[in-house]
């Protein structure tokens, strides 16, 4: 794992060359944990990977939330704060003078608030102008746990399909609990949605199930899937 996130970097850093971008800052979402193995919860601290085009990565991190990270100093050094610090004050001084910065694009915007006033002769930009041209290649390892995480939610799709799991007589979400114990009973570590509507509820493609019962001859949208292996 340690190889493949290196691998990454050196290649974010080839492509951050290439657009002129100094420095790369990763908060919640997506990018983060494909960097550098780590997913951060979308708390009030700040969580921060400073990639700088030349030099060692940083995980910025509160110190609670240290402990969930797996270490991987060949990747990142990590840098934890305490609750008297100011994270912003350190990721600013870790991206010093950069000229150009692409920031992720689902960080919140208290945090980025903060680093403009921070960093105001900077220039910003979108880290998906860097990291989405390298994301959207899956390597052979990626479609391999892309096929094993599709085949599980797919089995439960023929399950619906050929009437194994009981839809009539049911509510919504009697259903979609349902969906969900078999999503994590495939493997998936996480259920991200299970949505059923039923019936008029159908026309909304992101209903909440609800206490509908669902009758027969009813359409029913069923829309669920899962997070497993990354």
């Amino acid at each position: 794992m340690t190889t493949m996130f290196r691998s990454r970097l050196a290649r974010v850093r080839q492509t951050m060359t290439e657009r002129g971008v100094d420095t790369l800052l990763l908060s919640v979402g997506a990018d983060l944990p494909y960097f550098c193995g780590y997913e951060a919860m979308p708390l009030e601290r700040l969580t921060m990977l400073v990639v700088p085009r030349e030099g060692d990565a940083t995980l910025v991190i509160p110190r609670l939330e240290a402990p969930r990270v797996h270490d991987r100093p060949e990747v990142f050094a990590m840098r934890p704060w305490g609750e008297t610090e100011d994270p912003i004050a350190i990721v600013a001084s870790l991206v010093g003078s950069a000229a150009t910065i692409a920031i992720g694009d689902t960080t919140w915007s208290r945090f980025l608030v903060d680093l403009l006033r921070e960093l105001p002769a900077a220039t910003w930009c979108r880290a998906s102008t860097v990291t989405s041209p390298l994301r959207a290649v899956k390597d052979a390892d990626e479609i391999a746990r892309l096929r094993v995480a599709a085949a599980g939610v797919d089995r439960i799709a023929h399950d619906l399909q050929t009437g194994d799991i009981a839809l009539v007589g049911r509510t919504e979400a009697e259903v979609s609990a349902d969906l969900g114990r078999r999503i994590l009973a495939e493997g998936h570590h996480r259920v991200n949605f299970a949505i059923v509507a039923a019936g008029a509820n159908a026309a909304s493609p992101h209903h909440d199930a609800g206490a509908h019962v669902i009758q027969e001859g009813e359409v029913v949208l069923c829309d669920f899937g899962g997070t497993m292996i990354g």
